[in-house]
């Protein structure tokens, strides 16, 4: 516990001079380092309640043993822009499992001391703000890379609990568009190098296809994530 105390508090002094001025995710990550198992096909409902208000729905998919990929459509709000839509895509490949449960229903064995997932993720949307003299919208591309961690827990009732970690470093690049007759006119671009951290909890309850998800995101859209799989 001192050891996973002391490698929290080192990522988080890593994220904070990198972090200011980030976008961040409007989707957050809601979901552990175990793959889909290939032809399985995964819905996902998640609300962020964070610097930007955010309703999406994720479609996803097992494309091999140890690989998935998800596409995802969000409606984003804010009180500076006009409600918008975000779109978001990623896939991830289990690189490390605990045990040969896991192998059984597809994935990787092993006995590694927790499960560990990699894989790139991309995102996008624009917004018109409000009332804003200088800047009429602003478009936000982000491309990156991300590992996740979860440590799955059997519960004695049946199911499980997995607590799980996801740290992606990724470039944002931001586009502003100047409002007509703005001063100093023209639009501005910017690619800046960016840092996020989510943490959160997973819970399927026994014999259940659903799981349901909470987190807490920190990278720059800070603050909570709810979601739940349904796995068909």
């Amino acid at each position: 516990m001192k050891r996973l105390l002391v490698v929290t508090a080192v990522v988080l002094l890593l994220i904070a001079p990198v972090r200011a001025g980030d976008v961040g995710s409007t989707f957050g990550a809601l979901s552990t380092a175990r793959t889909i198992p290939s032809g399985d096909r995964l819905i996902n409902v998640r609300v962020g309640v964070a610097d930007i208000t955010s309703v999406a729905g994720v479609f996803g998919f097992g494309f091999s043993r140890t690989g998935d990929a998800r596409l995802k459509i969000g409606v984003i709000d804010d009180s500076g822009f006009k409600t918008s839509f975000s779109l978001g895509a990623d896939a991830k490949w289990q690189l490390m499992s605990m045990g040969k449960n896991r192998a059984d229903s597809g994935g990787p064995a092993g006995s590694a001391p927790f499960d560990l997932a990699v894989g790139p993720l991309l995102e996008w949307f624009k917004v018109d703000f409000e009332n804003n003299p200088t800047f009429e919208s602003q478009s936000v591309l982000q491309l990156g890379l991300a590992a996740t961690g979860s440590f799955p827990v059997q519960l004695n009732k049946g199911g499980d609990l997995t607590p799980y970690g996801r740290l992606d470093a990724r470039i944002e690049w931001v586009s502003m568009n100047a409002a007509a007759g703005a001063t100093p006119a023209g639009d501005q671009d910017d690619s800046q190098l960016a840092l996020g951290l989510n943490l959160g909890v997973a819970w399927r309850p026994a014999r259940s296809s659903v799981v349901l998800y909470g987190e807490l995101q920190l990278d720059g859209n800070d603050g909570l994530f709810l979601g739940l799989d349904y796995l068909f």
